[in-house]
């Protein structure tokens, strides 16, 4: 008895030391890792078809009706696969995870075997195409869609919110960042905007003059 209740002490000791390469080397988030949990349920031909669906960029509407007959068959639990799905592949690539340490960690994460076979195989397959994307996109971290600006919330003085919507390049995740800014500070982050945007302008024309030679 003493000894088994050792062994589990290790485990549970491993588990909370253990770092993997597809989540920068660090802990999986809680609800990334409840989420994988839930996906191991589900039979190992019904999972790769929901996997291929998504790696495929396929309609989300399809993904209801693959899990129709599942416990995850409301649009919650829909949504929350789907999103797990996306962000493991995702991490896979930004950390340079390749299919087979992806399927190593997710096995010691207790994601089933074939399902970590299957995640392997998507990464795997998907490498290529992301690797492209990266290049065309190498120096953009978010694309700016839209700015707003509105007066201070309640019990502040000579404040500005300035909302900020941007588009993550890679996921599509879009983003909205709310900043409170000083009125005094405004021309100032202004001028220095108007600056940053002169230099770029200045870089993309030395760019695009080196192309043409």
């Amino acid at each position: 008895m003493v000894r088994h209740l050792h062994t589990n002490f290790k485990l549970m000791i491993y588990k909370i030391v253990q770092k993997f390469k597809f989540c920068s080397e660090g802990d999986c988030p809680l609800w990334a890792l409840a989420a994988l949990h839930a996906l191991g349920a589900l039979p190992a031909q019904l999972f790769r078809t929901l996997l291929h669906h998504i790696t495929e960029e396929q309609p989300d509407d399809g993904i209801m009706e693959i899990l129709k007959n599942t416990n995850l068959s409301s649009r919650e639990e829909s949504a929350r696969a789907a999103a797990v799905i996306r962000w493991t592949l995702q991490q896979a690539q930004r950390c340079g995870c390749s299919g087979v340490q992806l399927a190593r960690d997710l096995l010691v994460l207790g994601v089933p075997r074939a399902h970590a076979a299957a995640f392997a195989e998507a990464a795997d397959y998907t490498r290529e195409a992301y690797v492209e994307n990266a290049r065309e996109k190498a120096f953009i971290v978010n694309k700016l869609t839209d700015i707003t600006t509105a007066s201070g919330p309640d019990g502040t003085i000579d404040v500005v919110k300035v909302t900020l919507n941007s588009e993550e390049v890679f996921s599509g995740e879009q983003r909205i960042t709310d900043l409170l800014v000083d009125k005094s500070m405004l021309k100032t982050l202004l001028e220095e905007l108007k600056a940053a945007r002169k230099k770029l302008e200045e870089i993309n024309t030395e760019v695009n003059d080196s192309q043409n030679l």
